[in-house]
C-alpha cells in the first residue's frame, strides 16, 4: 500500500467512525458530542452528519475557533502530545468548569493520537461518573480557582516542561496559584528570591520570554508563588502547611504533598511536575483534581 494509499484508508476509518458515532449518539439521546478538531482535518465530516447535536470541539490551535460554525463552543488545550486520555480528562474537566456540559451528563468524544491527522478513539464520558473530582460538592468554589486564563497558563507550562525537560534533564517542579497574602503565612524562602525587584512585566507567566527564566529557576528547590494576575511572586519557595486534611495516591512524594497540603488550608490551587514519571497532577482542596500523563513529542511537519 503506498503512503498515498494509507492515507486515504485513515481518512476512510475516520469518517466511519464519525459517523457511528453520531449514530450512537442520536440512538442513546446524548445530545453533545465532543470532537478533537485537528485531527479529522475535514469539518465536513462533521457538518455532513450532525442534526440537532450540540458539537464541542476541542484544539490545540485558538486559531481554528474562527472556521467554527457559529454558536459551537470550544475548549483550547495545551499544544503538547498529550495522550488520548489525557486530551479527554483536560476537555472534560474545562468542559465541566465553563458550563459547556452538566456534571452529569453524558458525552460522547472523539479524539486520536496528536498529530496523526485521524480519528480512532470514541469514549462515551460521563463527568461525575467517570472522574473522581468531579463527585465532590463543592464544584462551584473549584471553579473560582481553576477556571482562569492563568490557571490553564501554568498547566501549559508544566506541559511543556514535563515534556522538554531541561538542558536534557527531566523536571520537577510545582507551581501555587493562588492570593499572596492568603499563603504567606505557609510559605518560607528558600534561597534570596530571584523574582524580587524585577517589574510585574516581566515576571508574568504569559510572557513568553520569562519562559526560560521559570525553565532555569525549576532547577531551584521550592515551589514557584503566582497571584491570581499571573505574576510570579517567587521562586524556590518552600511549602509549609500541615498535611493532616491530604489524601494523596500511594507513590507520591514530598512535593506532592506539600503541593496538597497548602491548598487544603488556603483557597488555592497547585500545580506539580513529577521528576520521576513527568505526570503533571493538579491538587485543589487538600486532594488530586486532575491528572495527566507526560506528554510526548508532537511531529511537526518539516517546513
Amino acid at each position: 500500500m503506498t503512503s498515498k494509499d494509507k492515507r486515504n484508508h485513515e481518512i476512510s476509518e475516520s469518517r466511519a467512525l464519525v459517523r457511528h458515532a453520531f449514530g450512537l449518539a442520536q440512538s442513546l439521546g446524548i445530545s453533545k458530542i465532543l470532537v478533537q478538531v485537528e485531527e479529522p482535518g475535514d469539518f465536513r465530516a462533521i457538518e455532513n452528519v450532525r442534526k440537532s447535536e450540540n458539537v464541542l470541539w476541542l484544539a490545540r490551535d485558538p486559531e481554528l475557533r474562527f472556521k467554527l460554525r457559529r454558536g459551537d463552543a470550544h475548549i483550547v488545550i495545551p499544544d503538547t502530545g498529550l495522550t488520548r486520555l489525557s486530551q479527554l480528562n483536560i476537555a472534560l474537566f474545562q468542559a465541566v468548569v465553563k458550563e459547556h456540559i452538566a456534571l452529569d451528563e453524558s458525552v460522547v468524544c472523539l479524539t486520536g493520537v496528536v498529530g496523526s491527522m485521524r480519528l480512532d478513539t470514541l469514549v462515551i464520558a460521563n463527568p461525575k461518573r467517570d472522574f473522581p473530582w468531579f463527585k465532590r460538592r463543592d464544584l462551584d468554589a473549584t471553579k473560582t480557582v481553576v477556571g482562569s486564563r492563568e490557571f490553564g497558563r501554568i498547566i501549559d507550562i508544566a506541559l511543556r516542561f514535563s515534556s522538554e525537560g531541561r538542558e536534557g534533564k527531566a523536571i520537577g517542579s510545582a507551581f501555587v496559584l493562588g492570593e499572596p497574602e492568603e499563603l504567606h503565612s505557609h510559605l518560607r524562602q528558600l534561597i534570596l528570591n530571584p523574582c524580587e525587584g524585577h517589574a510585574r512585566k516581566l515576571r508574568s507567566i504569559h510572557s513568553e520570554e520569562f519562559l526560560e527564566s521559570l525553565r532555569e529557576f525549576s532547577a531551584l528547590d521550592g515551589a514557584f508563588v503566582v497571584n491570581t494576575k499571573g505574576i510570579v511572586e517567587s521562586a524556590g519557595t518552600y511549602i509549609d502547611a500541615p498535611a493532616k486534611k491530604v489524601k494523596l495516591s500511594a507513590g507520591l512524594g514530598a512535593r506532592h504533598t506539600a503541593a496538597a497540603s497548602i491548598t487544603a488550608h488556603t483557597n488555592s490551587v497547585a500545580v506539580v511536575i513529577s521528576e520521576s514519571s513527568g505526570c503533571v497532577t493538579v491538587f485543589h482542596d487538600g486532594r488530586a483534581i486532575l491528572e495527566l500523563e507526560k506528554p510526548k513529542p508532537i511531529p511537526r511537519p518539516r517546513s
